[in-house]
This record gives C-alpha cells, sequence and structure tokens, in this order.
C-alpha cells in the first residue's frame, strides 16, 4: 500500500509540472498573425485579402491584387507568460514563459490578368521550453521532502502550399489554397522525489508526435460598391498520416528487488504496454492525429476614403470529439483485470469558438500608415469550476471513482473518467490589440507591428487539487518586408 501511495502522489505532483500545460496542443485557436496588413487590422482580413497573406485568410482576395508580383518575409518576436495561482498553497505562483523569435510567414504572388497565383509557407506557432524546478517540502504533500523535475519541450506546426484566384467580374473573386501541414510534438522529461523517510522514485520519458495531413482553403470575395468589400473562407483540417512514441521507466526504492523493481511502459499509435510493479498491462494505443476541426471566416470592409479603411471579422471553429475503445487487459500471475473505461479520447476533445475581430488603417501620408486592431480569444475547453473539481476529488477519495466485480481469479473494472485528469486541463478567456505601422513606396514596405494579448480564467493542472485560477500575458513584435514588381 505503501508504494502505491507513494506512486500516486509522484503522479499527482507530475501533472501540476510543464509536461502537461502543452501536452494536447494549444488551449486557444488563435495562435498568430500572418502577413503585412493582417496583423496591424487584428486579424480582420477576410474581406482584404490582397497581398501574399491572403491566401491564409481567403485566397478569393488574392484576385483583387494587381501588382505584378509580390514577395513578403515576415517574422515574430513573441514573450508569452503564463501564471497558475495557488498550486501548492495559498499565494504560491507557477509561471511558465516562453521566448522565440521565427519567421511566421513567407509568400510570393504572381498576376496574369484575371488569373492569380501565389506560393506560401506559415509557421502557426512555435513553442520551446527549457525549465528546471525544485520544490522542498510542499504544504499540500507534508511526506514529500523535495521534487525535482527538468523538461524540454517543443511543440509546432508548419503550413506550405499554393493558391489560387480568378476574378468572375469586376466585383466577385473565387479563390482556394492547399496547405500541407507539418504538426509535432517533442517533450522530454526527468523526476526525482524524496520522500521524509529517505525513499525515493523517480521517472524519466519521452513523448514524441508528428501529424501529418492537408488544410484545404476556399474563398470568396465580393465588392458591391467601391468603398464595400465582403468575404467568406472555409477551411479544414483533413489528417493523412501521424505517428506517436512514448517510452518510460520508473523506479522506486521502497520496492523489493526484482522484477518489480522498476516499471516499464512504452507505446506507439500502433500499440501500447507496460510492466508495473510486476503487472503486465495492455493500453489503448496512442494517438498520433489532431482534432480534425473546420474553420469559417466571414469579413467585412469599408473604404469611406482613400486614405481610411475599417475592418471586422467573425471566426468559427468548430469542435472536435472522438470516440474508440480505451479498455485495458492487466496481468499479475494467473490473475486478470479488465478495466472499462471511457471512449473519449479528451485530448483530442475540442469546443467550438466564436470569436471577433476588426481593425482601422490611415495613410497619413502617401508614404506612411498606422494601423489599430482588436481581437478576442476564446477557449477551445470546456470551463473548469472550483465546485467540480471538489466533488471530482470527494468522488476519488471516496469510491475512486470506480467499480469492481471479482469472479476467482478475474477482475472487472469500470472507472468513470475523472475531470482532474483531463488533458485539456485550462481555460483562459483572452483579448488582444494592435498597433502598427508601415513605410511604403511604389516597390516594397517595411511594418512594424505590437501586439498585446492577456486573459484569465481557471485551470487543473494537478488533478489531486483544487482548481486554481490562471492568468495569461503575452507580447509579440512582428516585423515584415514586402517588395512588389
Amino acid at each position: 500500500m505503501k508504494q502505491k501511495i507513494k506512486k500516486r502522489i509522484l503522479f499527482s505532483l507530475i501533472a501540476a509540472t510543464p509536461a502537461s500545460l502543452f501536452a494536447s496542443e494549444p488551449f486557444n485557436n488563435i495562435q498568430g498573425f500572418y502577413g503585412e496588413r493582417a496583423a496591424g487590422l487584428g486579424g480582420a482580413f477576410t474581406a482584404i485579402s490582397d497581398d501574399p497573406s491572403g491566401a491564409y485568410y481567403n485566397p478569393a482576395g488574392l484576385g483583387f491584387a494587381y501588382n505584378d508580383g509580390i514577395s513578403v518575409s515576415a517574422s515574430n518576436f513573441k514573450n508569452a507568460k503564463r501564471s497558475y495561482i495557488n498550486i501548492d498553497s495559498p499565494g504560491q505562483v507557477y509561471n511558465q514563459t516562453h521566448e522565440g523569435y521565427n519567421p511566421n510567414f513567407i509568400g510570393i504572388l504572381k498576376n496574369f490578368d484575371k488569373w492569380k497565383f501565389g506560393f506560401s509557407i506559415v509557421n502557426t506557432y512555435n513553442y520551446s521550453y527549457d525549465r528546471a524546478d525544485q520544490v522542498n517540502y510542499p504544504l499540500v504533500s507534508p511526506t514529500i521532502n523535495q521534487t525535482r523535475n527538468y523538461v524540454k519541450e517543443k511543440y509546432s506546426q508548419l503550413l506550405v502550399g499554393p493558391s489560387f484566384a480568378y476574378l468572375l467580374s469586376s466585383k466577385l473573386s473565387f479563390g482556394a489554397t492547399l496547405y500541407y501541414f507539418s504538426d509535432t510534438k517533442e517533450i522530454s522529461r526527468s523526476q526525482f522525489q524524496q520522500f521524509n523517510d529517505l525513499t525515493y522514485v523517480m521517472r524519466n520519458y519521452v513523448d514524441n508526435r508528428k501529424t501529418t495531413g492537408f488544410m484545404p482553403v476556399i474563398g470568396i470575395q465580393y465588392q458591391p460598391v467601391q468603398k464595400l468589400s465582403f468575404g467568406v473562407s472555409l477551411r479544414r483540417i483533413f489528417v493523412t498520416g501521424g505517428n506517436r512514441l512514448y517510452n518510460e521507466v520508473y523506479t522506486d526504492s521502497a520496492r523489493a528487488r526484482g522484477t518489480a523493481a522498476v516499471d516499464f511502459i512504452e507505446g506507439t499509435d500502433a500499440g501500447f504496454s507496460s510492466v508495473e510493479n510486476g503487472a503486465i498491462t495492455q493500453k489503448p494505443k496512442l494517438i498520433g492525429s489532431i482534432p480534425q476541426t473546420t474553420e469559417i471566416r466571414w469579413g467585412v470592409a469599408y473604404f469611406p476614403t482613400s486614405r481610411l479603411l475599417a475592418a471586422f471579422d467573425m471566426i468559427y471553429t468548430s469542435g472536435y470529439k472522438m470516440s474508440r475503445s480505451q479498455d485495458e487487459v492487466s496481468y499479475l500471475g494467473r490473475r486478470a483485470t479488465y478495466t472499462v473505461n471511457d471512449r473519449e479520447v479528451r485530448e483530442l476533445t475540442r469546443e467550438a469558438t466564436l470569436n471577433f475581430a476588426g481593425g482601422m488603417e490611415y495613410y497619413v501620408m502617401d508614404t506612411f500608415s498606422v494601423r489599430a486592431g482588436f481581437f478576442t480569444n476564446e477557449p477551445n475547453t470546456k470551463p473548469i469550476s472550483w465546485t467540480q473539481s471538489a466533488v471530482d476529488l470527494y468522488l476519488q477519495s471516496a469510491f475512486n471513482n470506480q467499480v469492481a466485480a471479482t469472479s476467482g481469479d478475474t477482475t472487472l473494472v469500470y472507472k468513470n473518467a475523472r475531470s482532474g485528469t483531463d488533458p485539456r486541463n485550462e481555460y483562459s478567456r483572452n483579448r488582444g490589440l494592435s498597433l502598427g505601422v508601415s513605410w511604403v513606396t511604389s516597390k516594397s514596405a517595411l511594418s512594424l507591428t505590437y501586439i498585446r494579448e492577456v486573459g484569465s480564467g481557471n485551470s487543473r493542472i494537478d488533478p489531486n487539487s483544487l482548481s486554481q485560477s490562471f492568468e495569461y500575458s503575452a507580447h509579440s513584435l512582428y516585423i515584415m518586408v514586402s517588395s512588389r514588381n
């Protein structure tokens, strides 16, 4: 029993450290902005899209681009901070930070009268974390002397593909983009935990995933009058391939020497098994996919004068759920245990979101413009409440969230899903503002845009504790250069 309690405590604290924070892709759907003007307008670009970045927002807008050729190179510096409040004791804050500088958009566009052709590379997100933590004598676990963690994480998504647009008339354009995407997650981690009786446990693991597929984008843009434009675009993720590798070694010094002294857990998207405390378990295979969501953008742009424009977008992103058998079979000598788990693959679950963006652009002079915008970034997770976490902890303590029946050497277990072990364990409603300037000549342009995004909500990164308050804060600087031929 002592060994089981120690392992339960260890995995409780594991959930409160960085590897679980991004273990299932971002918790909000808007990850950045791409292109020269879209960033300054807060992403309200669906009804404009007349530069290479239109391939991402609405390829139909490329039909109204009149330059023979345009190339765009954009880079993004981002500093983000996630704060988890009251983790181990009242007043204790756990901070996770990311700082990186990456190219996030490169595109070209060629004009052939009514036909326009383009090609773009979009780095939608690229997060990396390298962190070491040590917690001594945590108040929530008086039997623990210290916990040490070292974590390296990387998450990225890259889109590459061609675009075309056709000007059906002087007022109407149709366009499409076909992106090939590569989405990766790489985590490596080592942990050490010592108890007050000087026994210890150690855990080391790696978890790597790569998913590939296609994301087509189709759009229509209509300009009924010279001062007004409407745009609609639709995109859908189609996963065509993926692989996953997980490897873990766990040791407990309190165990007797022998085959049960070390646990080995290994799996891929084709199979998953473990040897834990002497028991051999066949687990459900790992997920090598990402959610196959659909996104629809509606936009309107108004041009009251030749120097001023205003734009507004609505962005709807669908939810996603996947169900399959996640039952487990375990053998320990002659004894067999069959565990029935919830069928929902919770790391792929997404809630639908509706976001808004708006922006204005004003040319102070022919070669200098100012842009400002706002946007929302709603969470694609369910709300996390303190009451729900309290009920979950009571059920876990009273019933262990399961029902078991035994006959001879065979045991059947029905295990109810715990809200505290949900990998989608963060809920933050974010808001952002953008401010940019641009210097323009007949052949080139240089733009600088600053974006500030903040949010708050709740999270539950420790499944054996109550939910805690969460705060998000990010600063981004976009540097964009374009040339026209």
